[in-house]
């Protein structure tokens, strides 16, 4: 039955040049640490040279009710976590008093503890199957699409995976599975900003699931072992970067992945999010103050909102689908010192990776009438 539903599923161009998994037409049955790669590569789509059809790219995954309402409640718990630690002890000083502020602390660094002492997540790789993140591909009906140049065997090795834009949150990279298994059985380290890795309970998930530190010192040593790397190119940056008609990537003063890359010998891919800018409304203010202070501490300080209608703060996101294009791997040289000229040259060609992806699969994702400006 399986087998069936997967010749059903797969639409096989005859010379593909590009494949397509939709992570939440996936079954569930298959989305394990156990499962091979082969398994996976039989619900795999294909396309030709000219890509797949408009709108093909942006249709919504069926989701279960429980399922579903684990998102409508988890998304904002999640959000409020993340300014907890900041915003929470100041409230309840004010509202409840020393007291309550000392509890609230107590308990959050009680649950901390309790999950680093008996680890929940388990390993690395089964950590990267969380179900809150299988159920994020299916509220957002999650799908990727690459080059035969990514399909294997092709690119061996290790590489450094680019995504924009950050969006508020850049909901397409947590297909976390995807990273390690798709690409060659390697595992996949994606990066986040310090002070977010050591926030309680939510760093030792970050960390469990492979975070590493988004330094140049962690992403090489990550590399050394032979793991992928997986960076948010944009950053903070990106989520105050968002006009009507135009995508915007805040990437030409980001340099210094390059040079990492430049210095280890390590390929480049550009992944462009479809869908990342309009999951929440964001609050910018006209002068860029809420930007400057958000760039200056290293996290976001913005209001923002969700569902019902951009009315709720820390709000879910609209279920809107996400699909992440990932563009041809930019091959490198190792060079042990690398120049500015030599370091420019590569950082072009990485802008101009993330144009062609964007370029290839604007009308399958629905937006073949918008642009791309990377600033």
């Amino acid at each position: 039955v399986r087998h069936r539903k997967a010749q059903e599923f797969n639409n096989m161009a005859s010379t593909p040049e590009y494949y397509c998994l939709d992570f939440g037409a996936l079954p569930d049955e298959l989305y394990k640490p156990s499962v091979p790669l082969d398994e996976w590569q039989k619900y795999l789509k294909t396309a030709s040279k000219d890509g797949f059809a408009p709108g093909s790219s942006c249709s919504i995954a069926p989701i279960r009710l429980g399922e579903l309402l684990e998102r409508l409640i988890v998304y904002p718990l999640y959000m409020i976590m993340n300014a907890a630690p900041f915003l929470m002890p100041p409230l309840l000083w004010v509202t409840l008093g020393l007291r309550g502020c000392v509890s609230f602390i107590l308990v959050v660094a009680g649950v901390h503890c309790l999950c680093s002492f008996t680890n929940p997540l388990g390993t690395m790789r089964s950590a990267q199957y969380i179900f809150t993140e299988r159920h994020i591909q299916k509220y957002n009906s999650i799908k990727w699409v690459w080059p035969k140049t990514l399909q294997p065997p092709n690119t061996p090795g290790p590489k450094i995976f680019c995504t924009i834009p950050h969006g508020l949150a850049p909901v397409g990279i947590v297909a976390y599975p995807g990273w390690s298994k798709l690409f060659g059985d390697r595992l996949n380290r994606p990066t986040a900003a310090a002070v977010v890795l050591k926030l309680p309970v939510i760093g030792y998930f970050l960390r469990r699931i492979g975070y590493i530190e988004a330094s140049s010192s962690a992403i090489k040593k990550a590399l050394a072992k032979e793991e992928n790397v997986g960076v948010v190119l944009d950053g903070i940056a990106g989520m105050f970067q968002k006009e009507s008609r135009q995508e915007i990537g805040w990437v030409r003063e980001r340099k210094g992945i390059v040079k990492i890359a430049l210095t280890t010998g390590t390929p480049l891919v550009p992944v462009f999010g479809f869908g990342h800018s309009e999951l929440w409304r964001i609050v910018v203010d006209p002068f860029g103050v809420l930007e400057k202070v958000s760039l200056a501490l290293n996290m976001s300080v913005t209001p923002f909102f969700g569902r019902p209608f951009g009315l709720l703060p820390f709000g879910p996101p609209y279920r809107k689908p996400v699909l992440l294009a990932f563009g041809d791997p930019i091959i490198v040289p190792k060079v042990e010192n690398p120049s500015q000229e030599q370091i420019d040259e590569f950082h072009s060609k990485l802008m101009k990776g993330f144009l062609e992806a964007f370029d290839k699969h604007k009308a399958a994702y629905g937006w073949d009438q918008k642009t791309l400006k990377l600033v």
